[in-house]
C-alpha cells in the first residue's frame, strides 16, 4: 500500500487539474471569474475526494482497476 504522501499528492493533482478544467468550461460559458471559481473549487474538491477515495478503497481491498494501474505506471 502506498504511503499517505502518495494519496495526498494524487488528491492535489486531481483537484488542481479538475479545477482548471471546470474553470475553462465556466469561463467559455460566459461566467465571470469571481462567480465561477468558488463553485469550480468546490466541485473539484468533492469529485477528487470521491475519485481518490474509490482508488484507495479498491487498492485496500485488492481489486483491480485498469485506470488506476495506468495512472500508477506514470
Amino acid at each position: 500500500m502506498p504511503p499517505l504522501r502518495h494519496w495526498i499528492l494524487q488528491y492535489l493533482f486531481a483537484v488542481v487539474s479538475m479545477f482548471a478544467l471546470l474553470m475553462v468550461v465556466d469561463l467559455l460559458g460566459g461566467e465571470t471569474f469571481e462567480r465561477a471559481w468558488p463553485s469550480a473549487l468546490g466541485w473539484a474538491a468533492v469529485a477528487s475526494a470521491l475519485f481518490i477515495g474509490a482508488r484507495y478503497r479498491n487498492m485496500k481491498r485488492g481489486l483491480a482497476c485498469g485506470v488506476c494501474d495506468a495512472l500508477d505506471r506514470k
